[in-house]
């Protein structure tokens, strides 16, 4: 400015200008003086209330962890009791050497497939190893065990007061035809070494640097994951008094307790499901607390000091020098708004307003530009535009609408335009209209799909998206929208449901044909803007049922198999036969359908099992991986389940009977 002024009117201006800055600094930082005093208490001890909630969060999730823990010894323990020559010999006491043979053979074999478990001993009333590890001996301090409650996992301070290591240890009492013990299963896991049972969620887990898991057994044993303490006499009352006032998978209150170093410690506890489950308490160093809410501050302060630099700006601009011009640039924008895209700012200075207005006229250029742009483009597209103004009640197409329909409104209104005229297929007419009205009152269309007659008079797919948006007040304002061609995808799916192959044991589609519907879902995955995922789903141990029942049964647990997941997937996607005991699920729009969850219900659906014909319930187990596509739809059907099938592979190196994604 000063370049174009001279005299006194130069140094009134540079006077007024200083004034105003000033002013506008002074009202800036007094505020974020003391905006920053109180942040600093409010943040501290809304830090330190964030600290002890995701404390307590971290605790809740050690409650599912526990359970798995759980879960796994007694679905071990109910395995081998399950076995045929343990059944048998519970039910009668025939215990001859064959019989020890077989049940020996079948506990050993469970025990290296399965590397988390320590040791298996089918021991009798007397003490006497009978079958598993340790045969034809005396079981260490059998009497000891008499107070361990059936099917509980405990620490096991019988073995590690003998030197025998830190295990943990889980029993289940056989009954014979007179409801007496006939015989105990013992089952015990290593605690204190690499990727064991306990160590796999304690000695995994890692928050705020000092944060501590310990898992503690209804004796009151309690480990870390690198060794067992048959103590808790370095917890404090307010931690001991704590843990019989536990109910079944919920959390306590913050608990503050001294450990063994004098360390202030805040902790959470929580109980596994089950009357005698295990105990977890989460805790940490106090000090954290401090430190976190000292990390909460000081992006808070940062950001106080950049809203001043933004007030000062502001402050500078809104002034009432400016506000004069600001009036042409108001009514230049009513101009334009009522459809004269020529009315631009008359420069009226070299001066900061003369550049002002200059910027402004470029960027009205620029946007009269785009807007060209963006009708060229849609014009050129297939996929046709159209918006709905709630306001007007105006309705208008991009200019390729007419290369699909044939459909010319008299008027632009909403009640003469191609949203109402529509020649809707009699199976999705009712719908249509329904969706319509949902969109009326400001409601998406997401990805719904259509069969309207287009201008050769043939009924084509559509997929029909939009946008709402609202005005200042929050209502709705305009709908944008897009219609995108699907039909040759749609009839592609369609002729290839038509031509499917089916695997004759199962009735589900065979190789094949998955490969065939997946490309094609990946398509329509892609015009959908949707997600898609892969389950791959293989049998645990499935030779099992073959060598231990027959082949017959082998076919059964394949059928019920692949009926519960055709069951399950039904309406959401399909399922085939991959190979052998291998199978594939696809789940359309997976960003809704979780396939966390359609992965969890078939797990739980094949482990409640079914009434085979020999006469037994049988329960399958699985692993599934799964793949998901977002947004890479040039992915390659055999790129995509080769992922799905090493999420599963990877499922099965660690433990099985579980999901994964990769």
């Amino acid at each position: 400015m000063r370049k174009f002024m001279s005299g006194n009117g130069e140094q009134v201006l540079m006077k007024v200008k200083t004034m105003i800055m000033i002013a506008a600094i002074c009202f800036a930082i007094i505020p974020m003086i003391a905006f920053v005093a109180m942040t600093n208490i409010t943040v501290g001890n809304d830090g330190k209330a964030m600290f002890k909630e995701e404390l307590t969060n971290m605790a809740a999730a050690q409650s599912s962890s526990m359970n798995a823990i759980i879960s796994k010894a007694n679905s071990d323990i109910d395995t081998l009791k399950d076995m045929p020559g343990v059944r048998k010999y519970a039910r009668n006491g025939e215990f001859s050497d064959e019989i020890a043979k077989t049940i020996d053979n079948d506990i050993t074999r469970y025990i290296s497939d399965n590397p988390l478990i320590n040791s298996a001993s089918l021991v009798d009333k007397n003490g006497k190893v009978l079958a598993g590890t340790n045969m034809d001996k005396d079981y260490p301090g059998f009497a000891d065990y008499a107070d361990y409650k059936n099917k509980t996992l405990y620490f096991d301070g019988v073995a590690s007061e003998a030197g025998a290591g830190d295990l943990m240890v889980i029993k289940s009492e056989l009954k014979d035809a007179n409801d007496q013990t006939s015989a105990t299963l013992f089952v015990t896991y290593n605690v204190g070494v690499e990727n064991s049972l306990l160590s796999r969620f304690t000695s995994a887990v890692s928050f705020y640097n000092k944060g501590r898991i310990i898992v503690i057994d209804p004796n009151g044993r309690w480990s870390s994951g690198s060794g067992v303490n048959n103590s808790l006499e370095q917890f404090t009352s307010s931690v001991t008094d704590e843990i019989p006032k536990l109910q079944e998978n919920t959390t306590s209150n913050i608990i503050t307790f001294n450990d063994s170093t004098d360390t202030e410690n805040y902790g959470v506890l929580v109980k596994s499901s089950g009357e005698d489950g295990l105990v977890a308490l989460a805790y940490c160093p106090s000090s954290r607390a401090d430190s976190y809410a000292s990390k909460s501050v000081a992006p808070v302060i940062w950001m106080a000091i950049l809203f001043s630099a933004i007030a000062i700006v502001a402050a500078i601009f809104i002034s009432r020098f400016i506000t004069k011009p600001l009036s042409k640039i108001e009514e230049t924008l009513v101009k334009i708004r009522r459809g004269d895209h020529e009315a631009r700012i008359g420069t009226v200075a070299n001066n900061e307003y003369g550049q002002m207005s200059r910027a402004f006229n470029n960027v009205v250029d620029e946007i009269v530009v785009s807007e060209d742009r963006y009708k060229t483009i849609s014009d050129m597209s297939d996929n046709i535009i159209f918006e709905w103004n709630f306001k007007t009640n105006d309705v208008t197409f991009s200019n390729n609408f007419n290369k699909k329909f044939s459909y010319r409104p008299p008027t632009d209104h909403f009640a003469d335009s191609f949203l109402v005229k529509a020649k809707l297929h009699p199976d999705d007419a009712d719908r249509y209209r329904s969706d319509l009205d949902q969109l009326e009152k400001g409601k998406n269309l997401e990805n719904n799909e259509y069969r309207i007659k287009n201008i050769y008079g043939d009924f084509i797919w559509v997929l029909i998206r939009t946008a709402t948006l609202n005005d200042a007040d929050g209502k709705p304002l305009k709908a944008v929208g897009v219609m995108v061609d699907i039909d040759r995808a749609k009839k592609s799916e369609a002729k290839l449901t038509e031509q499917a192959s089916f695997d004759a044991l199962t009735e589900l589609y065979n190789r094949e044909t998955v490969e065939s519907q997946i490309d094609n879902e990946i398509s329509l995955s892609e015009m959908r803007k949707s997600e898609m995922a892969v389950l791959f789903i293989d049998v645990d141990d499935f030779k099992h049922f073959n060598d231990d029942y027959s082949h017959a049964t082998g076919d059964q647990v394949l059928k019920f198999l692949a009926k519960t997941i055709k069951d399950t997937v039904d309406g959401i996607g399909f399922a085939g036969r991959y190979g052998g005991d291998e199978f594939i699920a696809m789940i359309r729009n997976a960003e809704t359908n979780s396939p966390a969850h359609i992965a969890q219900t078939l797990i739980d659906k094949l482990a409640a099992g079914f009434d085979a014909d020999i006469g037994e319930r049988l329960s399958i187990s699985v692993s599934i991986g799964i793949a998901v596509i977002k947004d890479d739809y040039n992915t390659r059907v055999e790129y995509l389940i080769g992922k799905a099938d090493d999420a599963m592979y990877s499922v099965k190196k660690s433990g099985k009977s579980n999901y994964a994604f990769i």
